[in-house]
Order: structure tokens, then sequence, then C-alpha cells
């Protein structure tokens, strides 16, 4: 009976109703649908943007915010090299603003690199590893493409090229980069020359010139000394930037006058005092002490590296006047001395008040943002699916989730529609004594969650020698309760006169059961096999715990253990990829599913 009867249809009060139902209905799909859409918006995000609530990620329309994503990426989502480098005093990325870019200042910029040729090892890795690791940034996985087609993509001709263990491509990294750190030495690993080789292909976009002004300041503040106003020099005579340069500057920014040559080979001469001990310690085959020139490789580690420290450490062995700064800031410094002449021109053409060229920093802002306005679209499409690819590689390149999963659903869909509708069957065909108690006991299993079984069954498939084996996953699972229950049901509706013609015609039990029964079952058992698949998809519990072994480990596991080393964005876009299968066979399956319900109450 109606609760509203067609008669008051059209009444207010009935009007009223209608819209407060709908209304409820409307509240509780968006309650269901709104945390689904901030999670598929979460999947897009990165840390810069991850704690904005929006179901359309913001970047996607705003530039300010691209530009955050971009600045963080770049950069590597370590701040303070924000800092260093483009000089903004930004706390986070959440506080970078997109500035109008200078295009003078960029042209003059993009010029002095193509024409200047500085070390590899003066400029940092743009879209390199982040510190915590949760996310494979560009060039970290152009690096590992690299390495991989140098390695004919084998592992095993990577450990025995470089020497070093690797499990898998993914986890592969280049080595951190302390540039401006004085401890900082490169070792003699093929790998170290196999980065730089990678380093110098880098374009101009993905190089960060390491900035000796920031460490000079960062000196100056740690030593309680006026940083504000010092700025680092070529050469100077005062205490602070003797102190830095001796003791503090990397030793590759650190050039001594060849004036010292002399004092050089006297103070080999009195550390070594025979040229034979110096070339077993040196690796060398000099004839004297005035063959041995001052290394020009001031990062890679050496023993002539750590006599030159000593050298340049030794007020009595080199005199301050003969030392001097060489880096990124001021040879771009001396590029813009020489163009424009004069601090006015420059004034004028970078629409800047400069008092002198000390004051002119590296422009690596005004080259971001001129890069990120020029290529927004690329921009948008790479941080969209990064998050996605990453999960992609980790599950199609690392270990077997993807084949053992497609291994275990088919196994369970094929069990679950031979088992189930084998013991239906018998229950539906034959009065067997006892049968309402069999029913009674197959939907008692429906009461016990599936935990209270877990420990019993782990401990019988391990007594079996069964563990890390199919068996375990499927053997378990095979019969199952109610779809027995449910089978038995829609059994029951199919018309008994098809069964007593078949007796007629002479057919087998298993023709009937195949040919009649099978066939004209086809929704409830499409129905009983997507349950079996939804099952088996989603069985994480049991396959972490019956197969420990990686080789066995399916798609719900590899991706549980994504999640210990990912961002939340990644994280995210795991779950996303783990819900669409099941999503498209629904939507493929929807129409069977229905026939599976209905048709038993037609009949």
């Amino acid at each position: 009976m109606p609760v509203i009867l067609p008669s008051e249809k059209k009444q207010l009060r009935s009007r009223l109703v209608y819209l407060l139902i709908y209304a409820l209905l409307a509240v509780g799909s968006l309650s269901m649908v709104y945390p689904f859409l901030l999670m598929a918006s979460g999947s897009f995000k990165s840390r810069v943007d991850v704690q904005d609530l929006d179901i359309i990620p913001r970047f996607i329309h705003d530039e300010a915010v691209l530009f955050r994503k971009y600045s963080e990426a770049k950069y590597s989502e370590r701040i303070q090299e924000y800092r260093d480098a483009t000089g903004d005093s930004a706390r986070n990325f959440r506080a970078i603003q997109l500035l109008e870019p200078n295009l003078q200042i960029v042209s003059d910029w993009t010029d002095f690199i193509a024409n200047s040729e500085m070390p590899v090892s003066w400029f940092l890795t743009a879209f390199g590893p982040t510190p915590e690791g949760k996310i494979i940034q560009r060039n970290e996985r152009a690096f590992r493409q690299y390495i991989s087609a140098l390695c004919e993509n084998n592992t095993e001709v990577f450990r025995e090229r470089f020497d070093e263990p690797i499990e898998s491509w993914f986890f592969l990294k280049f080595p951190p980069e302390r540039l401006t750190d004085r401890k900082y030495q490169l070792s003699d690993s093929p790998l170290i020359a196999a980065f730089y080789e990678f380093k110098a292909s880098l374009p101009i976009e993905d190089r960060i010139y390491v900035s000796c002004d920031a460490v000079y300041q960062r000196y100056l503040q740690l030593t309680q000394q006026d940083y504000l106003v010092t700025k680092l020099s070529s050469r100077s005579s005062s205490n602070q930037w003797e102190s830095f340069v001796r003791g503090f500057l990397h030793l590759q920014f650190v050039a001594v006058d060849e004036s010292q040559i002399p004092k050089w080979v006297y103070f080999l001469q009195l550390k070594y005092t025979d040229i034979e001990q110096l070339n077993k310690i040196y690796g060398q085959k000099f004839t004297n002490f005035t063959e041995v020139k001052m290394p020009v490789d001031r990062i890679s580690a050496s023993a002539a590296l750590t006599d030159y420290q000593i050298f340049v450490s030794d007020p009595e062995l080199c005199p301050l006047s003969a030392l001097s700064v060489d880096s990124p800031e001021l040879r771009w410094r001396s590029f813009l001395k020489n163009k424009y002449g004069s601090t006015f021109e420059l004034s004028l053409a970078h629409e800047r008040s400069y008092n002198s060229f000390s004051e002119v920093g590296m422009p690596h802002l005004e080259f971001d943002a001129s890069y990120l306005l020029s290529h927004t679209s690329q921009l948008r499409r790479y941080f969209a699916f990064n998050n996605y690819r990453m999960v992609m590689e980790y599950i199609l390149f690392y270990g077997s989730g993807i084949k053992n999963t497609l291994i275990y659903c088919l196994g369970a869909i094929a069990l679950s529609l031979l088992v189930n509708p084998l013991a239906a069957y018998a229950l539906s065909r034959y009065h067997l004594p006892g049968q309402f108690k069999i029913l009674l006991f197959l939907i008692a299993t429906m009461s016990f969650p599936g935990v209270v079984t877990m420990i019993p069954n782990f401990l019988l498939l391990r007594d079996l020698g069964l563990l890390n084996t199919f068996a375990a996953l499927l053997l378990p699972t095979m019969a199952n309760g109610y779809s027995i229950f449910l089978l038995k049901g829609f059994f029951d509706s199919l018309p008994k006169e098809l069964f007593e013609a078949a007796d007629i015609d002479g057919a087998s039990e298993w023709q009937k059961f195949w040919m009649i029964t099978m066939n004209l079952s086809k929704p409830i058992l499409a129905v009983i096999a997507l349950g079996a698949f939804n099952g088996a998809y989603a069985n994480f519990m049991y396959a972490f715990i019956l197969c420990q072994d990686k080789e066995m480990w399916t798609l719900t596991v590899w991706l549980y253990q994504l999640q210990q080393f990912s961002s939340q964005g990644v994280v995210f876009a795991a779950l996303m990829i783990a819900a669409l299968p099941t999503l498209v066979i629904f939507v493929l399956c929807q129409k069977i599913i229905i026939q599976g319900i209905v048709v038993p109450t037609e009949k």
C-alpha cells in the first residue's frame, strides 16, 4: 500500500513530502560521491597542494598554483635549495608567488649558459630524488632509463658493470649531490661516471646552478656575523672572507694563482721527500716534483685534492692574495659587465635598479616563471599523470602482482562456478535427509567473519605444505555457503518438466546438470562469478599472510607495499587504479547482475 494515495499526490503536503524525500536522497548520494571525488582529485596532487580540499585540482586552471607545483618538483621538495638558487625568502613552497618575468633577463641568462663552459659539478640536477623518496620525478626516471639502456635492460648486466646490487630498476636513484659541502667528493665508481655523463646532457631548464653567495650568507649567519649586507666577491682582504674560502667553501670554487706553483712544489717536497713516494700515493709516474700540477678536477676524490686542501687552508703555505673564487654568480656578473659595460645600461635593459654588478644574482626565479608560462599545457599534463605513472611503473615492472592476481581471480571464478553449482544442484534435485539442517549450516557460515577462520586456515595450510602457492589462496574460498544457498533457490525455480523430459530422452545426470541447469542459470552464475572475482581481487589479508613470498604477492599486497613509501597523492592514485577493474566489470555486467536478481523473483 502506498504511503501517499494517488488522489493526494497533487496536494501541497504531498509535494513537500516528495521534495523532502528527494532532498534526503540527494544528500545521501552526495555524502557517498563527494569523498570519492576528493580522493580522485587528491590523486593528481603533491605535497604543496594536497591540503586543498577541491574537487577539481587548482593547478589545472590556476597558473600560480601550477608554478608552486613546478618549483616544488624542480627543487626536489627542498625549500632551502629553492631559496639559495632564487634568493626568495619564502617559508615553504605554498608561499611562492608567480612573478611576471623580464624577457631580457631570461634572454641574457640563456645566452650566458649557452656560451659558458662551466663544469657539470656546478649545477644540481632538477626534478631529482626528494628527501623522503615518496615520488619518482622526471630526471630520476630519465636517469633510470639511461642506465637501463646502457645495461640492455638487464639487472644482471648492471651488477657486473657497476658492481652494485639492485633489486629492480624502480629503485635505482642517482647519488645525492652536496656540491657546496666542503667535505663532499665524488668517488671513482662507474655509476658516478655514468651519472655525470647523463647530467651533462640535461637542458638548461633542468639545471640549478649553485649559489656561492647563498653559501657565504649561511656561513656568516652560522658565525653570527653581519650576513645581511655582505656579498661574496672574487677576492677580498677581509678576515671573514679568508676564513670562509680557506675552511668552508667547496674547493671546486677556490682557485690559486699560478704564481704559487713553486710553493706548491715545495710543499709536496716537504711532505713526500721522495718522488717515488708521491707516485705511489698518487698512482702516477712523475720524474720530479715540478711535473705535479695543482688538480684541475677539484671535486673527485684523490690524494692530490687532499694535498690541495691542506695547501689552501694554511696561510703560511698559500697567501691570501693568491686565493680567488670562481663561481656561477661571478661569471654571470662578468658576462653582464662585458655586455652592458655599466650598471646604468644594465639597469635600463633589465628594468632594475642596480648600484653595482655585485648586486646582480642569478635569475633562476625569472627563468622558472618564463619557462612555466611558455610550457603551461605540458607541465599540467606532467603533474596530472605523474602519480599514476609511478604506480603503473611499480606494478608493471616490479614484481608479478598483475600476473598473480589474474591467475588467482580466474582460478577463483572457475572453482566457484564448479563447486558451488554442484553442491546446489545436489540439494535442489535430491531431497536428502537433513537437507534443511545442511542449508542452515551453510547459511550459518555467513555469521562468522573471515578473520575468525584465518588462523585455523593458516595452520592447516602450513601443515599441508601449501603456503606460498595458489592452492593456499583458492582452497579456503572455493565453496561459499551463501553462493550455494543462492544457487539452490535459483535451481528450484527451474521447471521440473524439463528434467522429466530429459529423463524420458535418456539424458544422464551430467547432461541434465550441464545442458539444462547450467545453461538456464547464466544470470545467477554471472552474479556468482562476479562475487568470486570481487572476493579474490580484494583479498588482501589472506594473500598477505598465506603467501609471504614476494613472487606470490597479488596486486593488493604490492599496492600496500607501495603505500608504505609513497606520498598521499600516489596512494590515492593507487586506490583509483585498484578500483578501476571492479568498476569496469560492474558497468559492463550490470545488466546480467540485474537479471540474476530479478529472474528468480519473476519465476
